[in-house]
């Protein structure tokens, strides 16, 4: 039998597996009560209204949807999001959307459309783990930002810094990526000032931005903010901001639904892209979603989505409250929207590692480490609180606390078995 490592392209070589994928088997106990995956929560699913715009969709266009459609998309669900988009301040047409299969598809687009081997892409540390993933993917690399200390965007001071250095370093960038409403993983939200300098930024440097838009319309405190395209579309509207949604977040992650909004020549050639994927998104589920959109109902299911999340939202923080050691080095995020808190724990204690007593004790969550490019900070952990029931975010959050606790106490104690020497 050949050796498969010698028959791999590089970049094969260079696809990693999901950190967070490898974990979840782990939590796949019935007794688990699991923070770790990023699911939204069964109640939120419409199932009845969109069974029943399955069936009509089934009724009007019977064997057409049956058939190979555009590879741009279904033109009624594009019609449906222009209008979505346009009642949201955006100005676009139907040349400016491209549907996809998910917001994944769109993430692996990128890298396969902009960067060579070795060439970079500017992304926060931490970020998501499929945008890491799709970009190691094309053998491009990560350039880290940290987040400022008011967790309101990027750093940037630091922004500035080792963009220089990477320049001279002669270091090819091409883009940024980021996730401006409560970021996966980490649930912050920029400020609209950050937000502004981050297109100065990218103006002055020439570099596309890819606003990754997942949790945007899942909001439920604060006023909302104006997206990445459209603030740029109210500044100089050079089109330099790449626009990703997905319908997995205020609908159904099942139906695998996404779309881009761009400028034309960026979607023409996203559209050759995806032609080497996939040639089309699913016929059958576009239809059904823009029948869904057509009754008006989605503004509804997103309020009740986001009702729910602020109570077990709010129910958490105060577990973590009642629960969780009183310590300065032990913080989490408190995100106005989105799915994921991020919890920091003392810096010696490493996430990793204690994943595994915490599966002892039943629960389980996302080590930190997995959404770092390289020189991963290993103290922290990412916290989902949508889909867990009150029951099982308050009894998770106490059995994550008591093994939080106990880490702390054996540092604390210090190595065992060692002897006090005697004064001399």
């Amino acid at each position: 039998m050949q050796e498969l490592s010698a028959y791999l392209s590089a970049n094969a070589h260079n696809m990693k597996k999901s950190v967070i994928r490898e974990l979840l088997k782990l939590t796949n106990q019935p007794d688990i009560i699991s923070f770790a995956g990023g699911l939204p929560a069964p109640e939120t699913f419409p199932v009845e209204e969109l069974r029943q715009a399955s069936d009509r969709v089934f009724r009007q266009y019977g064997d057409k949807i049956l058939q190979y459609g555009t590879t741009e998309g279904d033109n009624d669900l594009k019609a449906q999001l222009v209008a979505y988009e346009t009642a949201r301040g955006l100005s676009l047409g139907a040349q400016n959307l491209l549907i996809t299969s998910a917001s994944q598809q769109a993430l692996d687009m990128l890298p396969k459309l902009f960067l060579d081997p070795g060439d970079y892409v500017i992304a926060g540390r931490p970020t998501y783990l499929g945008a890491i993933q799709a970009i190691q993917s094309y053998q491009g690399r990560v350039l880290g930002i940290p987040f400022s200390s008011a967790n309101d965007g990027f750093d940037m001071v630091e922004l500035e810094k080792r963009y220089s250095r990477a320049v001279g370093q002669k270091k090819r960038i091409k883009y940024i990526y980021v996730i401006p409403d409560f970021q996966n993983p980490t649930g912050i939200c920029w400020s609209l000032e950050k937000r502004k300098a981050l297109i100065e930024f990218a103006y002055r440097e020439n570099l596309f931005i890819a606003e990754d838009a997942p949790y945007r319309e899942i909001r439920f405190l604060g006023e909302p903010i104006d997206s990445l395209y459209r603030l740029e579309q109210q500044m100089q509207n050079r089109g330099i901001v790449i626009n990703l949604k997905t319908f997995s977040k205020i609908l159904s992650p099942g139906a695998r639904i996404g779309w881009v909004v761009a400028r034309e020549d960026i979607i023409q050639k996203m559209v050759v892209a995806k032609q080497a994927m996939d040639l089309c998104t699913s016929v059958i589920t576009q239809k059904m979603i823009a029948e869904f959109m057509a009754t008006g109902k989605l503004k509804d299911i997103v309020a009740r989505t986001c009702g729910i999340y602020r109570e077990k939202r709010n129910f958490m923080l105060e577990k973590f409250d009642a629960y969780m050691p009183k310590r300065f080095d032990l913080t989490w995020t408190k995100p106005e929207g989105g799915l994921f808190l991020w919890l920091s724990l003392p810096h010696y204690i490493d996430t990793e590692k204690m994943f595994y007593k915490a599966i002892e004790k039943k629960v389980a969550y996302v080590v930190g480490s997995a959404f770092y490019f390289d020189e991963p900070e290993t103290n922290s952990m990412r916290i989902n609180f949508s889909y867990s029931t009150f029951e099982q975010i308050e009894e998770g959050v106490r059995r994550l606390a008591d093994t939080v606790r106990e880490e702390i106490e054996e540092h604390e104690a210090g190595p065992r078995g060692q002897t006090v020497p005697e004064d001399i």
